[in-house]
């Protein structure tokens, strides 16, 4: 069990459908594990607490494909395990760049989002 824990998505977002932050939390639990095939990284991200449903699982394979078309990920294929070939991806030097930046990214946001707050508890009030 990891040691750290995200809170999940909530599943009512008004107005629309929720952010999606999936990028960068692939390239953490890559930058983490080292190297992982896409069931693996699904399962590590129900660990930390974020959950995609069916029909999003797609969306993760999805965008793996995309990093690894980017340059931010690798792939191989594992043929030593048992059961069907896995495609096992890993984190590159790109790759890192962009968790960097997406952790100034978030930073931001997570600074734009307590502004946010701090001013709709004081109007509240």
């Amino acid at each position: 069990m990891p040691k750290w824990k995200f809170k999940g998505w909530c599943t009512g977002y008004p107005g629309g459908k929720p952010p999606r932050f999936l990028r960068p939390f692939l390239l953490l639990l890559l930058l983490v594990e080292g190297k992982a095939h896409g069931y693996e990284l699904l399962e590590k991200l129900k660990e930390y607490g974020l959950q995609y449903e069916l029909q999003d699982i797609g969306y993760v394979y999805r965008t793996l494909r995309m990093m690894e078309n980017e340059g931010v990920v690798i792939s191989e294929w594992d043929v030593a395990g048992e059961g069907p070939s896995k495609r096992v991806y890993t984190i590159t030097e790109k790759g890192k760049t962009e968790l960097e930046e997406w952790t100034k990214t978030l930073e931001s946001i997570k600074d734009s989002l307590n502004t946010f707050l701090k001013i709709y508890r004081e109007v509240k009030q």
